[in-house]
């Protein structure tokens, strides 16, 4: 009877454990620039729906901009951007960053918490109306999808109303392995 109860006793623990491991196995990889930017545009604007704003560290970003695939000559203009667009460095004291361009820091925005022209709710607001001549239109806005990776939407305003013309993802943590 004790050898049945030892029986049982290990059948349920392997049950336990076994039930466990494969939520352990489908629980989300911690995300990083390369793996969002291989996901599809619907799978980016659900990541971005769900998250929140999160708070950007102080210092540089990595950048990788995100073009949808879909339209013309995304490769390409991926990978032109991918060697001339670096990341962005932001300063917390000043509530601004500016862009990290082929060894050369420009363009620069005004950095703050507001709403979302996507969904309304809350997101980092990188706004260069005030800052840029060159991106006077642009806005982007950016939550934080993972520690330290944060998804963004490049918004161009258009008198119809603001224009979602890419994602981009920045990332202040050490890169993928």
């Amino acid at each position: 009877m004790q050898l049945l109860s030892r029986t049982s006793f290990g059948v349920v623990i392997w049950t336990i454990l076994a039930g466990a491991a494969p939520a352990q196995e489908n629980a989300a990889a911690p995300l990083c620039l390369d793996q969002l930017a291989h996901m599809s545009w619907d799978e980016l604007e659900q990541l971005y729906r769900q998250s929140e704003p999160g708070r950007i560290q102080e210092g540089y970003a990595r950048g990788r901009a995100i073009y949808c695939p879909d339209e013309r000559f995304a490769g390409p203009r991926s990978k032109i951007t991918h060697l001339l667009w670096h990341g962005k460095h932001f300063n917390a004291c000043e509530s601004m960053l500016i862009n990290q361009w082929c060894g050369v820091r420009a363009i620069k925005a005004q950095v703050s918490y507001g709403p979302s022209w996507l969904d309304g709710k809350p997101s980092i607001i990188m706004d260069y109306r005030e800052t840029s001549h060159v991106w006077r239109d642009v806005r982007d806005e950016i939550r934080e999808v993972a520690p330290g990776v944060f998804l963004g939407i490049m918004f161009q305003e258009r008198c119809t109303g603001p224009k979602l013309k890419m994602y981009f993802a920045l990332e202040t943590k050490p890169a993928c392995e």
